[in-house]
């Protein structure tokens, strides 16, 4: 289950595509009016409200992405703020006991329930506990009535249900002392130190939801079922219902659901907890053996300010466009190697209740923490005193603008996960749901009137003197760590240097030279079946194309070619495995990378290529308007790269200042060495080094790249969207038919760096925390690699997560979760790989690596229970259908089918494939693949 924490999350207030795409049933949502600015913001019209005699709330919206679903979310006023001291933790414990055990559903037989409908717990089926909310999740299919009835039932259940019996409860104890120490390590020990300071000592910072191990092992039963008593009531729920389905109809059946539910006699009052703001400033120096890298984050707290009023919106806005063009200026500078920090932001963000905070994080180079200050006030007092230049304010206002009526074109395409936590945020947070129809205008208009001055004003929240928290975490070898005196003082003369007047560099208009004459498309075959046209370009290259409506308005291109860096030897091989990154750091044509974000600045297009292992290629994106773009870039990758020296360099010295201190961290140095031992410690398989980086050479990276895409003519391109070949063809004939043409006929080369044939074991002692990891796989040949013998290794990889999950979790009370996942691959050699991982008490390795080998030999036995088959084939086919609604499937799915030359319309046999799986199957599968000597254990413990 997932668990909400809180814990110095400082993000930026933005206005992204997910948040304005709001669904309205009114498409001409942009000829509406802006509304005046001193109105309140109201709630989106479709949404059905409703509020029962018992004070139970339920909010229903209509919505068709994706169809035929469901969501349900029961949402709770409740959270670890109301636990009393003897109750630390068990706000959280008890969402989890909703999953083990309620009136209707008694056990574990919700989850197993849920399962044979194809519902997968963890991924869907879910919950989470925050410091004042508890929220249950849950998506059906709508296309089972009686499934949806259940579902009701579920959460009515789960709202007043509970049936918290004793061998349950001390049965969780330890999954959910687990699942504390899976948490565990540097990241909580920051959060342990920094916490209290960053919520004034509140009671927040002593409620945190996992709670405290003397709690969770020894509270009695009565503090948990009183909790649930007092706190799980009608007056404070809600349930949430967001899906393809008939709002009256709903309604109805929550009313005669959820009417009964009784409030509690003499209910404890629902308590307000405000951080009240004490007048200090406040300092933290925090080291730790783990630390890999010193960071200065100053944090200047306030009230938060909630977003009511139309006017609230522009405030927001001018302060995120502050905070945009803020770090914009800090990050260029970067690109100067003499710059003495490696990284600077400014952000803005709630901490907690009523606090936000707007802060300065600042990563020095080794040594530089002063410099860096005075480096970073620099920028400040820059922009403090000269302001920004009205080409970078019209930029991100252009930015915003192009966001705005991109997410107008698709806002009958917005998923029902997103209302869903619009409304829920409504309910839980009092923040606002406005339909898109009444934002895009609001939005609108506010960017057009934000002013200069507005922008500026916000650079005040960053220079308080009170309220102000300074945290300064350093590694071990730092001599001689500041004070916040020493802090002060360099901040206090940062602010009185002179600055010099900031220049900006004049971008060309365009990215191309002089194009060739266009080419041709010489043949084409249709597929009806799969709705695809494959093209046969005059210069070898080919094109698939599928054309959509899943978006109204998105265009995805993707394309392969063999080869990849697998062509290369070792002297030449960190020069290609880097050559990407380095060539996309350089620029394009006549642009550097910075000018080229300009160039592409209010533009819905996007190109990146990648060289991997295999093979080379491009995937770009773009909508219809900027579709050129978006060839343009394709391209320029083939025909106009280039190289930045010093932006380059600058970047691999970043990099190995980053590895200095790699071999602190206890996951790292495990991973580390699992590769180390698999592959002989081949270079091409093993870690990251400054030492590699040092093999890089620029111009041989700028070389390899260009030898990459020197050829089109053996390349396949996809495109998938929504377009007609009138849009489309232009393009193809005058930017992929024109590509260059060698008629080479590559393939990839198999370096032959892969394990041993036989299993290692192998124990590593690192770190303090007090826990181990547990990595175990079989990995070997895969002689029988077919799409069939992957749905069924895919079918054993969900067999064995239950089974494993209910003998470590469930029974031993052992771990909290467990990942087991199959890696098969077929290029550039048929390899089979079955890992599972899993972190636990020290103490207890032993006994649950041979609880797992015993669950796993009873699968190679046995095989797998008709039962537990039958849920993988439930989830298999729910999904199914859904996979084909998307760009991002066909586009990966039509490329292997191409160039692997299979029948692209065998995807409409996969149901009928699924449905044949049987445990026998599986088992003959097991039996070969998970052998016994093929077993490859890592485990990592603390230090001695």
């Amino acid at each position: 289950m997932r668990h909400t924490t809180l814990f110095y999350a400082l993000l930026a207030l933005s206005v992204s595509t997910s948040q304005l795409a709001r669904a309205t049933e009114n498409p001409q949502a942009n000829q509406e009016q802006a509304q005046p600015v001193n109105e309140q913001i109201p709630l989106h019209p479709g949404v059905k409200v409703g509020k029962l005699a018992n004070g139970f709330q339920y909010f229903i919206l209509r919505n068709t992405e994706p169809k035929d679903r469901v969501l349900f979310y029961l949402a709770n006023k409740v959270g670890s703020i109301l636990e009393t001291d003897k109750q630390q933790g068990l706000a959280h414990f008890l969402e989890h006991m909703n999953f083990n055990g309620t009136t209707h559903f008694p056990k574990n037989a919700l989850v197993d329930y849920l399962q044979k409908a194809g519902i997968r717990f963890g991924a869907d089926l879910n919950a989470y506990t925050g410091f004042e909310e508890t929220v249950y999740q849950l998506p059906l299919p709508t296309s089972d009535p009686e499934l949806l009835e259940q579902g009701l039932l579920i959460m009515r259940d789960w709202a007043a249900g509970a049936l918290l019996e004793d061998e349950e409860i001390d049965q969780e104890r330890g999954v959910i002392l687990e699942e504390k120490r899976q948490r565990g390590g540097l990241s909580h020990r920051l959060q342990e130190k920094t916490f209290p300071m960053l919520t004034n000592q509140s009671r927040y910072a002593y409620r945190m939801p996992i709670g405290t191990e003397e709690v969770l092992k020894n509270f009695k039963y009565k503090e948990i079922r009183q909790f649930h008593k007092d706190w799980y009531r009608p007056e404070l729920q809600a349930l949430i219902v967001v899906g393809d389905i008939n709002v009256a109809e709903m309604e109805e059946k929550i009313v005669a659901q959820f009417s009964g539910l009784k409030n509690p006699k003499r209910a404890p009052k629902l308590v307000n907890y405000p951080i009240p703001l004490t007048g200090k400033n406040q300092f933290l120096a925090f080291t730790d053996d783990e630390v890999t890298q010193t960071s200065l984050q100053i944090l200047y707290k306030q009230e938060a300010v909630k977003t009511e009023h139309v006017s609230d919106y522009k405030r927001s806005l001018a302060k995120d466009i502050f905070i945009q063009l803020a770090n914009t200026r800090l990050s260029e500078k970067t690109r100067d190697a003499q710059t003495p920090y490696l990284a600077a932001s400014l952000s803005n963000g709630k901490i907690v209740s009523n606090l936000e905070s707007s802060g300065i994080q600042i990563m020095p180079k080794p040594d530089s923490l002063q410099a860096s200050i005075h480096s970073v006030y620099s920028v400040l007092k820059q922009i403090r005193t000269q302001g920004f230049t009205a080409s970078e304010i019209s930029r991100v206002k252009t930015d915003y603008r192009t966001s705005l009526d991109r997410s107008l074109k698709e806002y009958d395409k917005t998923s029902s996960k997103a209302h869903m936590d619009q409304i829920l945020a409504y309910y839980l947070k009092d923040e606002p749901a406005p339909s898109f129809e009444y934002l895009h205008p609001v939005l609108t208009q506010a960017i057009q009137e934000i002013t200069p001055r507005e922008i500026l004003a916000c650079a005040d929240e960053f220079e308080q003197d009170i309220n102000r928290d300074m945290i300064l975490v350093h590694t071990k070898d730092m001599e001689n760590a500041p004070t916040e005196q020493q802090i002060d003082t360099w901040i206090a003369h940062a602010r009185q240097q002179d600055v010099t007047t900031y220049e900006e560099e004049q971008v060309a208009d365009q990215l191309l030279g002089p194009l060739p004459a266009p080419g041709d498309i010489v043949e084409e075959h249709q597929d009806s079946a799969i709705g695809t046209q494959t093209l046969l370009l005059s210069n070898g290259a080919k094109v698939v194309l599928k054309p959509t409506t899943f978006k109204n308005d998105e265009i995805q291109i993707t394309s392969f070619s063999p080869g990849g860096y697998s062509q290369y030897d070792l002297q030449d091989y960190q020069s290609a495995v880097n050559a990407t990154n380095i060539v996309v750091n350089s620029g394009l044509g006549p642009f550097s990378s910075l000018q080229l974000s300009r160039y592409l600045n209010g533009k819905n297009a996007s190109a990146s290529p990648f060289i991997n292992e295999i093979g080379e290629g491009i995937k770009a994106y773009s909508t219809k308007e900027d579709l050129g773009t978006a060839f343009e870039l394709i391209y320029g990758y083939f025909t106009a790269t280039r190289l930045d020296s010093a932006f380059n360099e600058a970047n691999l010295e970043k990099s190995k200042i980053a590895l200095k201190n790699r071999h602190l961290q206890p996951t790292t140095v495990f991973t580390d060495s699992i590769a180390a031992v698999l592959y002989d410690n081949d270079p091409r398989k093993t870690a990251p080094t400054a030492a590699k980086i040092d093999q890089i050479n620029l111009n041989r990276s700028l070389e390899i790249f260009r030898e990459r895409f020197a050829d089109a003519s053996d390349f396949t391109f996809v495109i998938v969207g929504n377009f007609d070949r009138a849009l489309i063809d232009p393009f193809i004939k005058q930017y992929l038919a024109t590509l260059p043409n060698l008629a080479r006929k590559e393939k990839f080369r198999d370096n032959g760096v892969y394990p041993p044939a036989k299993g290692i074991q192998l124990d590593i002692r690192q770190g303090n925390e007090d826990k181990s990891t547990v990595a175990m796989a079989y990995l070997s040949a895969y002689e029988d690699y077919s799409e069939y013998n992957n749905l069924l290794m895919d079918a054993l990889s969900s067999t064995l997560t239950i089974k494993l999950t209910e003998r470590l979790r469930e029974k031993e009370g052992g771990i909290y979760s467990i990942s087991v996942s199959p890696s098969l691959a077929k290029n550039p050699r048929k390899r089979f790989g079955m890992n599972i991982s899993f972190v636990t008490d020290p103490k207890l390795v032993n006994k649950l690596v041979d609880a797992a080998l015993e669950e796993i030999e009873a699968i190679r036995m046995n095989g797998p229970s008709q039962e537990d088959i039958d849920k993988y084939i439930a989830e298999k086919l729910l999904s199914s259908d859904q996979q084909l609604k998307y760009n991002n499937f066909w586009l990966s799915y039509l490329l292997s089918s191409s160039i692997d030359n299979l029948d692209p319309a065998r995807i409409y046999k996969e149901k009928e494939l699924i449905r044949t799986i049987t445990p026998e199957k599986v088992q003959a599968l097991a039996q070969k693949y998970l052998e016994p000597s093929q077993l490859f254990k890592f485990v990592l413990y603390p230090a001695e």
